[in-house]
């Protein structure tokens, strides 16, 4: 479908100039001389997919104009064209909202990269919004399944801190219970959605790279660090950076991280200057950091730091029917990928799923229901 303009300009020479600049492009161009006309028909119609809009008119002005346009939409690409261009009418059009500004006469070749950049960018933007829109769908509170009394406080928590997007969160639970779907339900459930969800599990990592991998580094400053290199805390910025397993972390490692969730401030491996960056912290373990505090193999300056809510999620074998509720749930995935048509579990089968103590809990569970289907 050709992308619907709408060009709003009094004078009549200006749009006829207009019609014939984009008549090569693959638009459709619909035209108003009112600005009054126009807002009406943006008020009672379905928008266009980007405005050109004259700063001079009678009736009521193009600033004036743009910002009831705002009102409707925040996303809407709007371009405001005029003959009294000046560094002040500018900043001040794209204070209110505008995507860009052109003065007249045309440049025609720069008013048709402005159209089409802000056409791209708009439909990048919806792009990014319907991807978004997946993810808050695979990732509701939901997909935590259960309804066992424990399940449902979990999701409540998980809920409740997903709006206090400065808080640190720290998921607890035995291998298997879903901590890593626990921390991106948090993320996109949250103001940080649209952000970036970078995630590292620490015990994957030698200790001897963790730092480089969480800090980054400069060309040069070790031995094989031939170029710059990014790290996932830096990755993370706008967004949520989950560390997996955050007992593995090296002891003498730890007073960096502490020192930059307490700062915000980072400098990499060879940098001299920090520089700051923003992004909240999940972390996760399976492993009991009250004792490892207790041996000194954990800081307890860190632990304090990022226990400020604590998640426990419970192993399969304490959850009774859910167990077999999850199965099903499994049954009905795995029949779609592989075609094929089973009606459910057997009592016998129901028996054994109850019966078994599910030391690798819910992922354990998957494995074993994959296999079954096969």
């Amino acid at each position: 479908m050709k992308p619907l303009l709408f060009v709003i300009e009094d004078d009549r020479d200006s749009i006829e100039l207009l019609k014939e600049i984009f008549s090569d492009e693959n638009y459709n161009l619909r035209c108003f001389t009112s600005p009054t006309k126009a807002l009406g028909v943006l008020k009672s119609e379905s928008l266009p997919d980007l405005v050109l809009l004259d700063l001079m008119m009678p009736q009521m002005d193009g600033i004036t104009l743009l910002e009831e346009i705002r009102r409707m939409s925040a996303s809407l690409p709007v371009i405001m064209m005029t003959a009294h261009g000046s560094i002040e009418t500018a900043v001040e059009a794209l204070k209110k909202g505008a995507s860009d500004y052109i003065t007249k006469p045309f440049s025609f070749e720069e008013l048709r990269l402005a159209v089409r950049n802000a056409l791209e960018l708009t439909r990048l933007r919806r792009r990014v919004e319907a991807i978004n829109r997946d993810r808050r769908g695979r990732y509701a509170p939901e997909t935590l399944m259960g309804k066992n009394e424990k399940m449902r406080a979990t999701r409540d928590m998980l809920l409740k801190v997903a709006s206090a997007v400065t808080t640190c969160v720290l998921l607890r639970g035995e291998s298997g219970t879903g901590k890593n779907l626990a921390a991106r339900i948090i993320h996109y459930n949250s103001p940080l959605s649209e952000g970036p969800f970078v995630e590292l599990n620490c015990a994957a990592v030698p200790a001897t790279l963790i730092e480089s991998e969480l800090f980054g580094y400069r060309k040069g400053s070790f031995t094989g660090a031939s170029a710059d290199k990014q790290g996932i805390i830096e990755q993370a910025a706008g967004g949520t950076l989950f560390l997996d397993e955050i007992a593995e972390i090296p002891l003498e490692l730890q007073s960096k991280l502490l020192s930059f969730l307490e700062s915000k401030m980072l400098r990499g491996i060879g940098e001299v200057a920090e520089r700051e960056v923003d992004a909240r912290l999940i972390a996760a373990t399976n492993r009991d950091l009250d004792r490892l505090v207790e041996e000194n193999r954990f800081r307890q300056d860190l632990f304090f730091r990022i226990n400020v809510v604590n998640c426990e999620l419970p192993p399969l074998r304490h959850l009774g029917w859910d167990i077999i509720l999850i199965a099903e749930k499994f049954i009905t995935d795995f029949s779609q990928q592989f075609t094929k048509t089973i009606s459910g579990l057997s009592s016998e089968a129901e028996s054994k799923l109850l019966g078994h103590g599910w030391p690798g809990n819910v992922r354990e569970l998957r494995n074993v229901i994959e296999r079954a289907m096969l």
